[in-house]
């Protein structure tokens, strides 16, 4: 029979392997999660108001994420930020995850929000230059739960319309 010591460090070496495991997986899958705007209808000023985000797994490995924001800057100032809290997924799967929009000043954010959606829908009406529109997005995912994974974007405010109206895979 196997010494009592040794059978006890052998099953916390198959612990430890399938934590790491697991975790280095999700780090793996999570980077094939793909986020949309519900309805297709995302505009800069309805990020005050809009509550979910469309979540969908391509992965055919189970996905698992802390947290998804989205920053805006106009020429280097930043509006806000919309985070989301935590979410799961199945593999080949989608969802929704809740979130909110937090700013220094709504109010500021909101008027230029709504210039800066009457700048991208092409009606040039106000002074601003939409070539200044910088989005960020951010999607944390933890390996081993403690330690943080982190996976940073950055797109020009066009782009960042165009991806989140975009119909993720699993709509298709």
């Amino acid at each position: 029979m196997a010494n009592k010591h040794t059978v006890i460090v052998i099953a916390s070496i198959i612990v430890i392997a399938g934590s790491l495991g697991y975790s280095s997986v999700n780090a793996i899958s999570a980077h094939g999660l793909e986020f949309s705007w519900p309805g297709k209808s995302f505009n800069f000023l309805s990020v005050m108001t809009d509550k979910t985000v469309n979540v969908c797994n391509t992965s055919s490995l189970p996905a698992t994420f802390s947290k998804y924001s989205f920053t805006i800057f106009y020429d280097g100032n930043d509006l806000g930020t919309y985070s989301t809290g935590k979410g799961g997924l199945g593999p080949n799967s989608d969802g929704v995850v809740f979130g909110k929009f937090e700013s220094g000043d709504d109010r500021m954010a909101s008027l230029f929000f709504s210039f800066l959606d009457t700048e991208t829908g092409g009606t040039d009406v106000t002074r601003i230059n939409a070539d200044k529109i910088k989005v960020t997005t951010q999607l944390e995912s933890p390996i081993l739960w403690i330690v943080p994974h982190i996976i940073t974007q950055e797109y020009s405010g066009m782009e960042f319309i165009d991806m989140i109206n975009k119909p993720t895979s699993c709509e298709k």
